[in-house]
């Protein structure tokens, strides 16, 4: 099947949502909205707020303002995501310097046989060394001119630049001996669980990076492992889509964040958020009726 459908002008993308039955008061407003994000960025925060029969009508009484409504919920969210995955990115960054430097030297990510997967030795190693030959970083252009007789940076400058995609995969690689143990004891979780969720998490950021709709997007990559001991799950009935949903990442996050800084806010600014748009629908984010009551983060008795 070819794509043939004929580009659009913002004035004729405003015509089509009118003859769909979408209210719009403010024709200069929604103009600019749509010239400065997209049709089809915006149009992802229609659907829901369509007829379910295919004919893209809007529901009764639908109008712009509610399509950006939720465009600015989802781009708080994403901020407010971000802001937190990047406080557990850094933990893990500093925790995987702090426990294998001390018994392995700084050089510790470069012996081989501290890995279970070759290939991640292979992939974090070449990503250093890469990173190093042509240093961007002032930390590692100061390292290079002092140290001439290094090839590699310490674990304290080269864990800096890499990735939370990259650290998640670096601390999966490793071999399950007792710094990578003591890592996720800090953290909460067996070291399995918590091999998976950094990686699910960093597909989380990877939407937030890149400013993609998140609220109601079901995060299917990598679907993170659901502890079942008492000592790690989570509270009540989980929902089916618990793990690719907003919920569970929000119940994920909390987890997380509550071992590293159990005085963190990022439930408290998370639910002021939910409460600043009422419109939004708590269901899309995966969020059972009684979450507020019996929410999956909810402190066992």
């Amino acid at each position: 099947m070819k794509y043939e459908k004929p580009p659009k002008t913002v004035e004729e993308h405003i015509e089509v949502l009118i003859h769909r039955g979408l209210n719009i008061t403010d024709f200069e407003r929604a103009k600019q909205y749509l010239r400065n994000i997209g049709y089809y960025r915006l149009s992802g925060y229609m659907y829901h707020l369509q007829e379910k029969d295919g004919s893209h009508e809007f529901k009764d009484k639908v109008s712009f303002n509610d399509i950006i409504l939720h465009y600015q919920f989802d781009k708080k969210l994403r901020a407010l995501t971000i802001e937190y995955l990047e406080r557990i990115e850094v933990a893990l960054r500093a925790r995987l310097t702090d426990y294998f430097a001390v018994n392995y030297g700084f050089f510790w990510f470069s012996q081989n046989d501290l890995y279970d997967d070759k290939g991640i030795y292979t992939l974090i190693n070449a990503e250093i060394a890469e990173r190093f030959e042509n240093p961007q970083e002032l930390f590692l252009k100061s390292f290079k001119e002092k140290y001439t007789s290094e090839s590699i940076p310490p674990s304290n400058m080269a864990l800096e630049v890499l990735s939370l995609g990259k650290l998640a995969r670096l601390y999966k690689g490793l071999s399950n001996d007792a710094e990578k143990i003591a890592i996720a004891n800090d953290f909460g979780l067996p070291s399995t669980v918590l091999s998976s969720w950094l990686v699910y998490l960093n597909n989380v950021r990877n939407i937030c990076a890149h400013h993609g709709r998140l609220w109601n997007r079901g995060i299917t990559a990598d679907r993170p492992t659901i502890p079942s001991r008492k000592k790690y799950s989570f509270h009540g009935n989980l929902p089916n889509d618990f793990n690719r949903s907003f919920y569970g990442v929000t119940a994920m996050l909390d987890r997380l964040l509550y071992n590293i800084n159990p005085s963190n806010k990022f439930l408290e600014k998370l639910v002021c958020l939910i409460d600043e748009y009422p419109l939004i629908k708590t269901r899309f984010m995966g969020f059972p009726d009684n979450w507020r009551e019996e929410p999956a983060w909810k402190t066992k008795e």
